[in-house]
């Protein structure tokens, strides 16, 4: 029926993101699309189809000049600048929002509400999935799942990857929650076993083209009908070709 979700980054990888080369939205594509392209890819396969409109406010109100008396602090140095990085991320250069909201609305129907803030001390990645028969809500950071049967409110899942031993206590093995081992796993499989992969280049395509309409709302205070987008995309008979090139063996 409908989703509520957030991905909020800590403040010292916020300023990353404002003094590395991804603060210019010419170099990284924004960071609805930058950062958030996989949030979006993973609520649009729960949800089985693609964006139909989209609608977004946001922009920048704590990474500005104003602050940049808070330069002096540690936290906001913590990550070195990579290419073309600068001393502040409280400068004018960066075009990057630090806030921004999106609703979606699904070709099913259903519907998106996301949320996400670069300065969020006590950082959280989470989600309520609202069903027909249940909800579902997790928190990717803190290592949670949670259903209950709306029937009778009966908690029928309670689920923990570090409770199932799927991701280790060393930090430096994975920093997505088990997503690197899970993903060599898959893709390993899909190799040499001819396992069908969870998410197509398709998919991936298909996130990343809603994440630039997201922006492109944000931009223009409208919302945006992706219809003759999807028409043009499928026009190009990807599905065929993408299918055609997964029936390959691996030389």
């Amino acid at each position: 029926m409908s989703v509520e979700a957030a991905e909020h980054i800590t403040p010292e990888h916020g300023a990353f993101f404002h003094r590395d080369w991804r603060r210019n939205e010419a170099n990284s594509g924004g960071f609805m699309l930058e950062k958030c392209c996989h949030d979006l890819d993973l609520y649009q396969g729960v949800m089985g189809s693609r964006a139909r409109r989209v609608a977004s406010f946001g922009g920048r109100r704590f990474f500005t000049p104003d602050n940049s008396v808070l330069n002096g602090e540690a936290v906001y140095h913590e990550r070195a600048s990579r290419w073309g990085g600068i001393a502040t991320p409280f400068g004018s250069e960066s075009t990057l929002v630090d806030h921004q909201v999106a609703l979606i609305e699904y070709e099913s129907g259903a519907s998106l509400a996301f949320h996400t803030n670069m300065n969020v001390p006590d950082a959280y990645r989470r989600f309520c999935i609202v069903g027909t028969r249940g909800t579902a809500e997790g928190d990717f950071v803190r290592d949670q799942l949670r259903v209950h049967d709306a029937r009778n409110s009966e908690l029928i899942v309670e689920w923990s990857a570090r409770a199932e031993g799927l991701v280790g206590a060393d930090s430096s093995v994975s920093v997505h929650y088990g997503a690197e081992e899970q993903m060599g796993r898959e893709i390993h499989a899909h190799l040499y076993d001819g396992a069908p992969l969870p998410v197509t280049v398709l998919d991936a395509l298909a996130a990343g083209l809603t994440a630039m309409k997201i922006d492109d709302a944000r931009r223009t205070g409208q919302v945006v009908d992706l219809t003759e987008l999807w028409r043009r995309f499928d026009a190009y008979d990807l599905a065929r070709s993408e299918s055609e090139q997964d029936n390959k063996p691996m030389q």
